[in-house]
Parts: structure tokens; sequence; C-alpha cells
């Protein structure tokens, strides 16, 4: 006969929410990585099921910290302080996924101060980031100490039930404690960067220049993402900014909104505003597209150049000179690399004649289209889309950027050059992620001599 369930109600409980919370996370995976390749799923319920997850990660966590409070502190009263306020806690953090889970929208928090959204927005990446690396932190360490009690021919002890002493109910309850703490950590120094951004001049040499044009000045801005975190009022002070360079040229290499079109008339209504001598151009970004991408075209190119694969040619002077904008292009091989960045610069570029035309200045979001527009003659290109890889372990300038943005981009910010040709990643303004370390967000004048 099999041995009785000796473990406590309460227990039993746990670990059932637990393993069906696991199994909802991985089938949502499965339809993520495998089943939405095979079969098209609607946009609303492939986010929806996206949001679900999140659901999954929050009820983890909850169930481990209601359980440890529940088991490790020793004073009734406390105990029951710490599950009230965890369960309130994530409560309050998971009001916004059952709103997305019910309308398959992002709320923008436009009625709260900007920090709540930081919070929500911290804690949920956090828990998708960190939950699955320490899940498996665990499991090494169980099936090491299950491998040594093996090797020793010793049993492995019973995990104690009741309540422990103070030093390690403390470090029982900290996976509980810990996570709320880092996030109100989290929230302060997002709140210190709220709306902040630094000015930075650079000279460039641009021999491809005609003479005439040498000095001509251009304002780079990227990735303002107008919305939940970057909000409307926050424009003044970059529009000031701005037009106190008082350049040539502003060029927007995308991410305008962050996720909702109610945004636009904010983000190209501040755009208008620019001051310039001879133009103002923009491409598109990723997440410009996010909620109605025909509307978010439409709507913007009626106030402003948007240009997507098609290029616009300026006489300043007499002296001709181009602005070209290339798509965004999606779905990037491991190596970032995208057979659609060949394509769309083909069409940017074809016909052109730089006799008649001038050269080529490129406005990409993606960094990695430098690796095709170079290849197509482009002497200067200017992208965003990495916020300056976010969190960094070196300052900007450093030669050896270190940190979270070296995983996902091969040109993270600043300049790089191949042969004269140059590309410059500007760090954005805004955020769709609250915290930088490392990585300011900046406006860059880049003065061509």
């Amino acid at each position: 006969m099999p041995a009785p369930d000796l473990r406590k109600p309460a227990d039993r409980f746990y670990a059932r929410l637990h393993w069906i919370a696991m199994g909802v996370i991985a089938l949502i995976l499965l339809h993520g990585f495998v089943l939405s390749r095979l079969v098209s799923t609607p946009r609303g319920v492939g986010f929806r099921l996206f949001i679900l997850n999140m659901l999954c990660f929050n009820v983890l966590w909850w169930s481990i910290a209601d359980r440890r409070f529940a088991r490790f502190v020793a004073s009734e009263g406390w105990s029951r302080g710490l599950r009230i306020a965890a369960g309130g806690f994530s409560l309050a953090l998971n009001l916004p996924i059952f709103y997305m889970l019910a309308t398959a929208r992002v709320p923008q928090f436009l009625g709260s101060p900007a920090w709540v959204a930081a919070g929500v927005t911290i804690w949920h990446i956090g828990l998708v980031l960190v939950m699955p690396a320490a899940a498996g932190v665990r499991l090494v360490a169980l099936g090491a100490m299950a491998a040594s009690h093996r090797l020793r021919r010793r049993p492995m002890s019973a995990p104690p039930t009741g309540p422990l002493s103070t030093r390690r109910a403390l470090l029982k309850t900290a996976v509980a404690t810990g996570p709320m703490l880092a996030l109100a950590g989290a929230i302060g120094a997002s709140r210190a960067a709220e709306g902040r951004f630094v000015i930075r001049r650079h000279e460039v040499p641009a021999p491809w220049l005609p003479d005439r044009l040498r000095g001509l000045t251009l304002t780079h801005i990227s990735d303002f993402h107008v919305g939940r975190l970057y909000r409307p009022h926050m424009l003044g002070r970059l529009i000031d900014a701005v037009n106190r360079l008082d350049s040539d040229l502003v060029v927007v290499t995308g991410d305008i909104i962050d996720n909702s079109n109610d945004m636009l008339p904010a983000a190209v209504g501040a755009i208008r505003q620019l001051a310039h001598r001879h133009g103002v151009f923009l491409c598109i970004g990723n997440h410009d597209t996010i909620d109605d991408e025909a509307a978010f075209i439409e709507y913007t190119r009626a106030r402003l150049p948007l240009l997507i694969n098609e290029r616009r040619t300026l006489d300043i002077g007499g002296e001709k000179l181009t602005i070209a904008g290339l798509d965004y292009a999606s779905s990037r091989r491991p190596d970032g690399h995208n057979r659609r960045d060949r394509a769309n610069a083909e069409i940017m570029l074809a016909g052109h004649d730089s006799d008649r035309e001038g050269p080529v200045i490129a406005l990409a979001h993606h960094p990695h289209a430098w690796d095709v527009l170079r290849e197509q003659g482009v002497p200067l290109t200017l992208s965003g889309h990495t916020h300056g890889g976010q969190i960094m372990f070196t300052p900007p300038d450093n030669p050896d950027d270190l940190g979270f943005g070296r995983v996902l981009f091969r040109y993270i910010r600043g300049f790089y050059d191949n042969a004269g040709q140059r590309l410059f990643v500007n760090s954005g303004v805004g955020n769709w992620f609250p915290v930088r370390i490392n990585a300011p967000a900046e406006v860059v004048q880049i003065q061509l001599v």
C-alpha cells in the first residue's frame, strides 16, 4: 500500500496550487514558442495568454510568501499581519493584470503617479526573470543535497515544521520579504530619474558631406515611450531642451509612444513644436506598432514626415542631402540579423543617385540594421532601441561596455565605425522599463564637420 500523505492540509493546498500554476505556465510557454508558429493566434488571445502567465507567476509568489509567513514566524500576531500584508500587496499589484485580461490593453495609469506604473512594471518583469532562475538554483541545491546524503548513506532530514528561531525565521522568510523591500528600493531609484535626461554634443567627421554643408547640426532623439512612465506632461522639458540646441535638423528614431495610440496626440504634438531650420524626420519603432500599426502610421504621416522604407531629399543652400527611414524588422535571428532589413534597405535606397540626391543619413530604430546599411554605402546611420543597455555595470563612454545590454545587442550606445561609415546609437529619452543603471536618458546634438 502507498504511504499515507502526512502533510498538513494547508501544505497540500499550497503544493497543488504550485503544480497548477506551473502547469499553466508550461502550457502557455508551449503555445508561445511552438504552437503559435504552427497555428495563427489572434492578437488579443496571444496578449491575454501572456498576461495569464504573469498572473500565474504572481500566484506562485503569493503562495510561497503566505506559506512561509504562516510556518516560520513564531508570533501569531506578526504571522497574521505579514500574511495580510503579502495578500494585499499581491492583490494591489495584480489589479492591472485583471484589467489587461479583461480588455487586452495595457493601462496607462495617467490618473496615478508615475511610480505606481513603475512598481507594477518592475514587479512583473522581475517575477518573470527571477523566479525561474531561483527555482533552478533551488532544484540544483536540493539535488546536490540529496546526492551528498546518498553518498554518505544517510537519509535526508525532514524540514522543520514549526516556528524557527529568529535568525532562521528571517532567512526562511527572506524569499517573501526580500522582493517587497527590493521593489520599494527600485521604485525610489526610478523616481529619482523620472523624466530626466542629459544633453550630449558630438562633432563627427563627415568627409562625405559637401563642403558647404560642413558644420550642419542634427538633434537626435529617440524612444520617448510616451505613456505609463514617460508622461505627456514631461514632454515640455524635452521641447525646451531641443529648441535651445537650435539645430538645423531634428531626427527621431522611433518608439514615440509606449503601447497606446491614445498617446499619439501628445507625442506628435510635442515633435511638431521642435525648432529646426531644414526639417524634422522620423522612422518607426517596434513600440509604435503595438496598438494599431495602420492607425499609428495614418495619424503620424498626416502631421509629420514619417519615413518607412523611403527617403526625402533636402536642398540646403544649393547642396543636396537625403534623409532615409527604414521600417522596423521584427523576428530577428539569434545573431541579431534579419533578412527583412536587407529587403527594406533595398526598397528605401532603390534608384538613389548621390550626384542628384546627395549623401544619405539613415534612420533605423534597431541598430543591427547598420550591418546592411553600411553595405549599401550609407555613411551615417542613427538608431535607438537599446536604451543604452538599460542596466549596465560600466558607465557610458567606457571602452568595455558590460551589462544586460551586451546580452541582446552588438551595438549598445554611442558611436561605432567601420571604414569611415558610422553608426550612432541613442540611449533614448523615455522608458518602457523604469530603472536605468549607468545608462542615462539623453538628447544628442551631432555636428558634422
